[in-house]
C-alpha cells in the first residue's frame, strides 16, 4: 500500500511562509508540494480550508522526487542495513514526522493544521486535537493501529 499525507496550514500569519516551508522541507529532506484544495480527497466540507484565509494546501512525501510518504509514516521496523535516509525504527520515523509538523505549525504561525495520514487514500476517522497533545495522540494512534491510522487530524494551535 502507498502511504499518503495531505493537508493544509490555516490562517497563516507568517509573511514569507512559502520560503519558511521550503526551508523545513530541505532541513528534513522531504517533499512538500503545494496542491489545489480539490486534491484534498475525502476531506469533508467541515474540514476544508476557508478560502478567505491565507492557507497552504500541500502533499508531503519522502523526498521532492516522490509522491508518497511510504517510509515516513510506515510504522514497520526495517532491517538496520536497509539503505534509507530515515531511521529503521517505525517509531523513530514517526517522531521525525511529528517534528516536521510542529516546525511547520510554529514557523508558519498558523491557527491550525488539518492533515490526513493514510495508507489507502481513505479516511476512516476524524479527530480534533490541540497542539500540546500532538505527539502523544499520534504516537498512541500509530501504536494502537500498528501502522498508519487512516485518520484526518485537525490540530488546533492554542
Amino acid at each position: 500500500m502507498n502511504n499518503y499525507i495531505f493537508g493544509y496550514l490555516a490562517e497563516i500569519k507568517c509573511n514569507n511562509y512559502k520560503q519558511v516551508l521550503d526551508e523545513i522541507a530541505g532541513k528534513y529532506g522531504i517533499g512538500l508540494k503545494e496542491i489545489l484544495t480539490e486534491q484534498l480527497f475525502q476531506f469533508t466540507e467541515k474540514y476544508l480550508p476557508n478560502k478567505n484565509q491565507t492557507n497552504f494546501v500541500f502533499s508531503m512525501s519522502d523526498s521532492a522526487e516522490r509522491v508518497e510518504a511510504d517510509y515516513l509514516i510506515d510504522y514497520l521496523d526495517y532491517a538496520p542495513e536497509m539503505q534509507c535516509k530515515f531511521p529503521s525504527s517505525g517509531k523513530d520515523r514517526l517522531l521525525i514526522l511529528i517534528d516536521i509538523l510542529k516546525d511547520m505549525m510554529i514557523q508558519s504561525k498558523c491557527s491550525k493544521l488539518v492533515i490526513s495520514l493514510t495508507d489507502s487514500g481513505y479516511i476512516y476517522s476524524y479527530k480534533s486535537i490541540v497542539f500540546a497533545y500532538l505527539s502523544e495522540i499520534l504516537l498512541d494512534d500509530f501504536e494502537k493501529n500498528q501502522g498508519v491510522p487512516d485518520t484526518l487530524y485537525e490540530i488546533i494551535c492554542e
